[in-house]
């Protein structure tokens, strides 16, 4: 009974650390940016590039680690790197600092990334619940979503005091998540389980991905969310260029999050009423649109409207996304691995689109960086959608085992 109690406290466990996992001051991120010596459009994209790049090459190292460490160990080890981040960002005083917070900033997110996923799947197959999975993880996210909104709508009103007070109230959130982290109950897993992973090879674990035909998934949620980062990291620093006052970033911010949160609730709800195509196809068609939005009309509430609709559907079709992936997946013990690798093209994509935004700007304009990303965005993932489409129809992504 005991046991099945440290289980069941996973859950809100795992809210707190979602809720940590959230960067508050991310709202005015790009702005603070641009209050340090040197920092211009460019320089963002080299802070972004770099961030991505460290994503990249600690990705599947981390999964990796994870299934061999113990997922737990994998989230202590997420939350230090996320203290070490805010520290880097809130003692900033030149570019290195903010390059260094960058830096562990991906690398904290990295060990999060498909760790967290399996070790609450994991946690729900202890409770023989495996199958409420998108339920839980969607009302758990809505909450991790829902309760940061709160600061992130305060920290433009702390900016008058200063850039650095919503990195204080970071530090402390951070502190809390790693106390959340160390106190998760490991679910019970066989020896043999152990063994079967102490067996295997990292060429063993790409075997399984394309055998259960998992990486075109993992490609396409890559690139989507590759690129809404790239053009994200850019919202602040436009709205700063489009003179929009620096008090209303956090409630914009706020709206789209509310919004995620609201979707993230009714994930399972959602989930079973679309079909694996008609969700990827959706992404495709409404994240085209509003990127190009944003390279075509620079009114500046159209461009705030466009920027909360991609910020509520980028997150809040998160753990759907995660669902479909984990159904493809379903019981192997490489989950972390295997997610990671949606993770790592999403690191990836980031980096040189992140840095191609960037360099646009700073030679042309905000909207031609926004219209390039948009146009390459679709190019690239239309055919892959059609590829998608055709093996869905042909039960592919039903049958596997």
């Amino acid at each position: 009974m005991s046991v099945k109690k440290g289980l069941q406290n996973n859950i809100w466990k795992y809210a707190l650390l979602l809720i940590a996992n959230k960067r508050i001051f991310v709202a005015i991120l790009g702005a603070y940016y641009l209050t340090i010596p040197d920092v211009t459009p460019k320089t963002i994209g080299i802070i972004l590039l770099t961030g991505s790049l460290s994503g990249f090459l600690f990705e599947i190292p981390s999964g990796y680690a994870s299934d061999k460490i113990g997922h737990k160990k994998a989230l202590i080890i997420s939350r230090v790197l996320m203290l070490l981040s805010t520290i880097f960002f809130l003692i900033a005083n030149n570019i290195a600092f903010l390059i260094l917070g960058a830096i562990f900033l991906s690398a904290g997110a990295a060990f999060h990334s498909g760790t967290g996923s399996a070790f609450m799947h994991e946690t729900l197959q202890g409770l023989k619940r495996a199958h409420d999975y998108a339920k839980v993880m969607g009302k758990i996210s809505s909450i991790g979503f829902a309760v940061p909104i709160i600061f992130t709508v305060l920290i433009p009103f702390l900016v008058s005091v200063s850039y650095k007070t919503p990195f204080l109230i970071a530090f402390v959130v951070d502190v809390i998540g790693l106390l959340a982290a160390i106190s998760l109950a490991v679910p019970s897993v066989t020896q043999e389980h152990i063994e079967e992973i102490g067996a295997t090879n990292f060429k063993q674990v790409l075997q399984e991905g394309y055998r259960l035909n998992f990486f075109s998934i993992a490609l396409f949620s890559g690139i989507i969310s590759g690129t809404l980062f790239s053009v994200g990291g850019f919202r602040a620093p436009y709205q700063i260029f489009l003179e929009i006052p620096v008090i209303w970033y956090g409630i914009f911010f706020g709206i789209g999050r509310a919004f995620a949160s609201l979707m993230l609730a009714y994930s399972g709800k959602i989930k079973k009423f679309i079909t694996l195509p008609s969700f990827y196809g959706f992404q495709l068609i409404i994240y085209t649109l509003l990127i190009l939005v944003l390279g075509i009309v620079s009114t500046w509430w159209i461009v705030v409207v466009a920027f909360i609709i991609i910020s509520a559907f980028q997150w809040g079709l998160s753990k759907i996304d995660e669902g479909y992936q984990l159904d493809i997946i379903k019981s192997s013990k490489f989950k972390a691995t295997l997610l990671s690798t949606g993770s790592q093209i999403d690191q990836a994509v980031s980096a040189v689109s992140s840095f191609g935004i960037g360099f646009i700007i700073e030679r042309v304009s905000y909207q031609y960086g926004f219209l390039y990303s948009g146009i390459i965005f679709f190019a690239i993932l239309f055919p892959l959608y059609l590829y998608i489409a055709h093996r869905y129809k042909t039960g592919i992504y039903e049958t596997v085992s």
